[in-house]
């Protein structure tokens, strides 16, 4: 049976799982934007490189002329003449009027928005570094050919990153969620009644910590489920042997004349196979049983049952009582396992004689007599051992009778250890001599007085406590 862990076991091991979902997305996220990176870099690189040298392809097609002409205007003046004036002259551009100036390098670099070219249709911008000529015209298109493309690129590389991403993600959770999935196949598994199952889990982290509290726990339903299960045998095994055991207890007893009969018998809370008989023979002879079985629970229910069925068939016949006994004895020695006997207390009353005839086997109570004319109780126990313990020839030899006179005013009590087992709250027991005494102090009064007495007596010992065996007690007084 599995059973719980401990508390050392149910530390958490390993990196969290929200710190290893972040480094594990965080590596590969840093890995995709390197590269996109890298990439965009080398793409960008090599558009302003191109972009760079068309401007100055340009600005050298427009400057090459302009230079030219300087350069010859240049040489004729060493010569001492003026510009050649039948060539038409070149101009850098011409200004955009109202258009904004441009100032850079603290004022020495301005930019204006110019058009060059044969027609000057073409939009530039002239750069100028104080009055030095000629200035610089860079194309417009220079700046529209700076942004062309570069849209899409960075919108490519986005989405690109965006998808990458979006597979990480997807990998990386699926591998944080497939041990989760697995755990949701275990728990469904326990949750079908499965207790045995354990997690398959092994992983580090909250993952191993839950899969660990799961087992945890299945482990406890398991070892619930056993006790549950085991209550419940427990219960209808106390309620079988309830029902054998009120079986057992007679329904009343019989009214006798001249004498005072009557009975006490007192549940515990788990039942054995304890009992009392009273038995009506011929002849107006009445008999009292007391009996003990050594088992409880439904074994000692069945065995007391067993038991009562052979003494009710055997002591009912009358005559000898110690030949009844040894036949009951030579039966219950056959039908119980090892270890298993009834002691047995029997007093046969011959109300017209006033005499009882008392048979002990192995009952540690002894029969209790009360003499009115001495107010004083005696004990006696014939020697006997218990029903079932032999097969025959040690209780044969061993079983005593006695004969016991009744006085009027005499009274005989029979009872089951029960009584003298009750113990307080601290534990001690009420005892046989204090028992004793109670019979002692409550013999003069009625039957069903003294009987009421000492269950009072009883129930005032234990106060809370629940009685740890069943009590019976039988009593007859003899009135005239």
């Amino acid at each position: 049976m599995a059973r719980g862990k401990s508390a050392s076991d149910m530390k958490l091991s390993g990196p969290r799982l929200a710190s290893r979902f972040a480094i594990t997305m965080s590596v590969a996220l840093g890995v995709v934007m390197l590269a996109a990176g890298a990439f965009l870099y080398s793409r960008v690189t090599e558009a302003a490189s191109s972009i760079q040298e068309a401007a100055f392809v340009d600005a050298a097609k427009n400057q090459g002329p302009l230079l030219l002409q300087l350069a010859e205007d240049h040489d004729r003046a060493m010569r001492g003449l003026g510009p050649d004036m039948s060539k038409p002259r070149l101009e850098a551009a011409h200004t955009v009027e109202n258009s904004p100036i441009g100032e850079f390098a603290g004022g020495d670099v301005k930019r204006r928005e110019v058009r060059y070219g044969e027609k000057y249709d073409q939009p530039g911008y002239l750069y100028q570094w104080k009055d030095v000529v000629p200035p610089l015209v860079v194309p417009a298109r220079t700046k529209e050919k700076a942004g062309e493309g570069l849209f899409g690129l960075i919108l490519s590389v986005t989405l690109t990153v965006i998808l990458v991403g979006a597979l990480v993600a997807y990998f990386v959770g699926n591998a944080v969620a497939r041990p989760l999935e697995v755990i949701v196949e275990d728990i469904a598994q326990i949750s079908r009644g499965n207790l045995r199952h354990r997690t398959r889990v092994r992983a580090g982290g909250e993952i191993m910590l839950l899969a660990k509290s799961i087992d945890r726990m299945a482990g406890d339903l398991d070892a619930a489920q056993d006790a549950q299960l085991e209550l419940s045998k427990r219960e209808r095994e106390l309620a079988l042997a309830a029902e054998v055991r009120e079986a057992l207890v007679p329904e009343s007893t019989p009214a006798v004349a001249g004498y005072d009969l009557g009975a006490l018998h007192v549940d515990s809370p788990t039942p054995g196979g304890d009992f009392y008989e009273v038995l009506q023979l011929e002849g107006g002879k009445i008999g009292l049983l007391v009996c003990e079985v050594s088992g409880r629970g439904i074994p000692g229910a069945m065995i007391g049952a067993i038991a009562r069925s052979y003494l009710r068939i055997e002591l009912a016949r009358g005559g000898d009582i110690a030949a009844a006994l040894h036949r009951v004895n030579r039966e219950l020695a056959r039908d119980v396992r090892r270890g298993m006997y009834v002691t047995a207390l029997y007093a046969l009353i011959d109300p017209a004689e006033g005499r009882a005839t008392v048979a002990c086997a192995g009952h540690k109570m002894p029969l209790v007599r009360y003499a009115a004319a001495e107010k004083s109780i005696r004990l006696v126990q014939p020697e006997g051992i218990a029903l079932g313990f032999d097969k025959g020839p040690v209780f044969d030899r061993t079983l005593k009778v006695v004969q016991v006179a009744l006085e009027p005013g005499d009274r005989l009590l029979l009872a089951s250890t029960g009584p003298v087992r009750v113990v307080d709250s601290a534990g001690a027991e009420i005892g046989e001599k204090s028992f004793y005494k109670l019979v002692l102090k409550h013999a003069s009064l009625t039957t069903d007085a003294l009987l009421a007495k000492l269950d009072s007596d009883l129930r005032n010992h234990a106060g809370e406590t629940p009685f740890p065996s069943d009590i019976s007690i039988l009593s007859i007084a003899r009135v005239s």
